[in-house]
């Protein structure tokens, strides 16, 4: 008998990932960022030597197109600088600034003080579902920006 493609990981995984993202869309659209802009915003702020798009572009699985065009955006408002590498002229690195900042802490204020990315989720299965996910991403060898995370009991 076939698997009901309902159950599938791959069918619920995106449907979860859909609502959330348009959430987060809605919720971003009063801050004027996308959600490219947001991930590389938060990635800079914890790399003080900065990153290039293409490293921003890698770390959030998005086109470097896409990034290129959310770091142009973010450069145009004044919340990162691009400056050449010390090394390689053709690439700039691209640094958070204090407006930068100020901004990604008001956006995450807003979003993690928000119920509407827990799904009524307990405290518990949240914790249980972040060590799932990061399992998985360790294993379809994504990026992961706290590598010290502990895996999960899988039973």
């Amino acid at each position: 008998m076939a698997e009901d493609f309902g159950r599938r990981l791959p069918y619920l995984l995106r449907r979860v990932t859909g609502a959330l993202s348009q959430r987060l869309d809605e919720d971003l659209h009063e801050f004027r960022l996308t959600q490219s802009q947001l991930s590389a915003l938060a990635l800079l702020s914890v790399e003080p030597e900065g990153l290039s798009g293409a490293e921003l572009s890698i770390r959030s699985g998005v086109t470097p197109q896409s990034m290129s065009a959310a770091v142009g955006g973010l450069a145009d408002r004044g919340l990162i600088v691009r400056t050449p590498h010390p090394t390689h002229g053709r690439i700039l690195v691209c640094r958070i600034t204090p407006a930068g900042t100020d901004l990604l802490e008001r956006v995450q204020r807003t979003t993690r003080d928000s119920s509407r990315y827990d799904a009524g989720l307990s405290a518990a299965q949240q914790e249980q579902l972040r060590g799932l996910l990061t399992y998985m991403m360790r294993a379809l060898d994504l990026y992961l920006p706290a590598p010290d995370a502990p895996d999960p009991q899988i039973e």
